[in-house]
């Protein structure tokens, strides 16, 4: 890969570190207050506890009682292993906290139901007596703090974003937002599920104009290419789709997108064709793939349209037949859209492909 490395260069990406505050604009969920202070008291173990958390944020979060929920999911937000939060869900369960219908969950409002050992005076793995008498610790036989704090009645509760609990998104808005979520997927490698943070944003509201799925395509790749990653993870969806930071998030992607070379990307579609023809799938020029060529061109050495000549002839000379359909070229082939991934680039430049 000498060749390689005279025509290709690496420069290092932009670090850019998130600062995360929370607020009710990018969602919420109501939770009767009997609820909660049961939750409080229960004694749970911390791995029970964030699984149930996780399926709270699940279910009443997106207005469900119930709903199918896969251990990836609950690992997401838990930060658990997937294993470890099937079996902390499976433990809610069989302690009737968390209720299960088929593949359904979701939480058990019927706190009488609860079986919880712990809170029981039982071990929870042998389920004999302890010696201590847990409810001659807890605060609320100290005293009933209802005596103490008068209850405040809401007669007017917050209102909840538009597009959410209960109103649903107009169809052009969900179809914008999938696309979204699988440029998003597509760009990291990810299978995230949730599309909502995505729609919130194409929505109008009384105090913004909706924003378009260029915009929300352009933050994702900048937040792609510069953001400082945790754990060697991209920010999800819902951190980037911050309603009261987008716009600022947009503007620094924007001032970002003309720091990218300018170079003539009609030449750069033209110059795939000829290189390619009969091997791989033609394309054309559009607003996408004019962004990547452009970001994709501060990598060469030589960042102009004969730079990207040399680099997909390289891709044709190293790549293996499985991006070309296979031996027998029936099955998938690589595109244009492909070699312009960041990760593609890298593993031609490394030699992995």
């Amino acid at each position: 890969m000498n060749s390689t490395a005279e025509i290709l260069q690496f420069r290092a990406k932009e670090q850019r570190e998130e600062r995360r505050v929370a607020d009710t604009e990018d969602g919420y969920f109501r939770l009767a207050n009997m609820l909660l202070e049961e939750y409080a008291g229960a004694d749970l173990t911390k791995r029970q506890f964030k699984v149930l958390l996780a399926v709270l944020r699940l279910t009443y979060g997106w207005n469900k009682k119930m709903d199918r929920i896969s251990d990836s999911q609950i690992s997401e937000i838990a930060r658990l292993p997937v294993k470890r939060c099937n079996e902390a869900k499976l433990q809610l369960v069989e302690m009737n906290v968390l209720l299960q219908q088929g593949r359904q969950f979701g939480p058990n409002k019927n706190v009488s139901e609860w079986r919880i050992p712990q809170n029981e005076g039982l071990s929870p793995k042998s389920g004999d007596k302890k010696s201590l008498n847990l409810g001659e610790c807890y605060p609320s036989k100290q005293g009933d703090t209802k005596d103490i704090i008068p209850k405040t009645v809401k007669t007017d509760p917050p209102k909840a974003p538009e597009g959410q609990n209960g109103k649903a998104f107009s169809e052009q808005v969900l179809a914008e937002a999938t696309q979204a979520l699988e440029y998003y997927n597509e760009l990291t490698e990810g299978s995230c599920r949730s599309a909502e943070p995505f729609a919130v944003l194409l929505t109008e509201t009384k105090s913004r104009n909706a924003y378009t799925l260029q915009d929300l395509q352009l933050v994702v790749r900048w937040v792609v290419q510069t953001w400082k990653r945790r754990n060697n993870t991209v920010a999800k969806p819902m951190n980037i789709c911050r309603v009261n930071r987008f716009d600022g998030y947009l503007s620094d992607a924007e001032a970002w997108q003309k720091t990218c070379v300018d170079i003539d990307c009609q030449a750069v579609i033209d110059a795939y064709n000829e290189v390619t023809v009969g091997r791989m799938p033609p394309a054309e020029l559009y607003r996408d793939r004019e962004l990547a060529i452009r970001e994709l061109a501060g990598h060469l050495a030589k960042k102009t349209p004969e730079g990207f000549r040399e680099y997909f002839g390289i891709f044709l000379t190293d790549a293996r037949d499985f991006y070309f359909g296979g031996p027998d070229g029936l099955g998938w082939c690589a595109d244009l859209d492909y070699l312009l991934k960041p990760v593609t680039f890298r593993k031609v430049r490394g030699g992995t492909l």
